[in-house]
């Protein structure tokens, strides 16, 4: 079997850039740099605004995870650990099943402020300042 030279050549020119271009992507990206994620301000309102339609999950709802209090919610989170967070799978499962809001996924922005605000400690905190600006990259 012959192999061409050039083939051979411009595959280990692929390989080898692929290969630098990976080892060179670095996240040095802390949660400590990312600006505190309020419950109050950023994260109630998301939860009220989604999750309580229909009064699904209202303290009167009709399912058993009311979703619009600290309570309620922080019992579903894992504090520094969003993977592992219930309130947060529901919201990111690829699968569809148990999607949450059904036929409605949150915006990538409203996942992201909830993820970190687990990963910062899923505190209950109150602040007075602008919603958190934490960049969304799709990349």
């Amino acid at each position: 079997m012959k192999i061409n030279k050039t083939y051979l050549s411009l595959t280990l020119l692929i390989i080898l850039t692929t290969f630098s271009w990976i080892i060179s992507c670095s996240h040095n990206a802390k949660i400590s740099d990312v600006p505190e994620v309020c419950f109050e301000r950023d994260v109630l309102p998301i939860f009220i605004n989604n999750c309580m339609r229909a009064g699904c999950h209202g303290s009167g709802g009709e399912s058993r995870m009311a979703l619009d209090t600290y309570a309620g919610i922080s019992r579903n989170a894992v504090p520094g650990n969003p993977d592992a967070s219930r309130i947060y799978t529901v919201l990111t499962n690829t699968w569809g099943i148990n999607l949450m809001p059904p036929n409605q996924p949150l915006t990538l922005e409203n996942r992201t402020l909830i993820r970190v605000w687990i990963e910062q400690g899923a505190r209950q905190t109150t602040c007075t300042l602008p919603v958190a600006n934490i960049r969304i990259s799709e990349n």
